[in-house]
């Protein structure tokens, strides 16, 4: 769909050249009628080209500047015979699984406890214009954790515990931290930051974690998330 926005004005300006040299050729012949209505018909094809082309370009800039992809899907099934334990699954994107290992190197479930859930990136990103010329925002995976939403009050500052685990480790060079100093030369913005998104924990709920130009987000995986999304507002 996005190629039509520029194959329609291309074609238009090929006709309005075509028409407007053709006009300006009977013109120079003294043939002033049918010179003049191809001149001006080619000179209202070059106008509709330019417009459709400016048109494609403000659309361009819509869909980069909104443009989203998905990051991973978690899901949760309850632990049988513990209150608030939930079995976790997270299907990256890009492959693969989020994996949980003892200590004898053997796979095991991913257990997360408590009754709401969050995940974590270092993201980085880039100025408008940038985002424009194709630069999306970058992100790395930082932690996954199981909380409580009542883990605070009011009156006093107090203690909160997770679980959870990193999704990642830094190779060695700290990409974030250089584009956090030397990132304004090259494009990037000011705000490279942190970003994190928190949900419910049930069973049988599902999400979708997607990334923005800007920051994670989450969207309901299945119908039984979006019902109680619903319920919840």
């Amino acid at each position: 769909m996005g190629l039509i926005w520029w194959i329609l004005p291309g074609l238009a300006g090929v006709i309005g050249l075509m028409l407007t040299f053709a006009g300006l050729g009977r013109l120079m012949k003294l043939r002033l009628a049918a010179g003049g209505m191809r001149f001006l018909f080619g000179i209202g094809f070059l106008g509709a080209a330019g417009i459709g082309t400016f048109a494609g370009l403000n659309l361009q800039t819509y869909k980069r500047l909104t443009y989203e992809r998905a990051v991973a899907q978690v899901s949760f099934d309850a632990l049988a015979g513990e209150e608030n334990a939930y079995r976790v699954k997270v299907n990256l994107a890009e492959g693969g699984t989020v994996t949980c290992f003892v200590s004898d190197g053997s796979e095991e479930d991913c257990i997360l406890r408590g009754d709401e859930f969050s995940m974590g990136a270092r993201v980085i990103t880039f100025e408008p214009m940038a985002n424009m010329l194709g630069y999306d925002s970058v992100y790395r995976l930082e932690y996954m954790e199981g909380r409580n939403t009542k883990r605070y009050n009011t009156a006093t500052v107090t203690e909160a515990t997770t679980n959870g685990r990193a999704l990642s480790k830094n190779p060695g060079l700290d990409v974030y931290a250089l584009a956090k100093e030397e990132g304004s030369r090259f494009g990037m913005s000011g705000t490279q930051f942190g970003s994190a998104v928190y949900a419910p924990m049930g069973d049988g709920l599902s999400y979708d974690v997607i990334m923005t130009q800007d920051a994670l987000t989450l969207q309901p995986g299945n119908a039984l998330t979006q019902q109680a999304i619903n319920r919840r507002d």
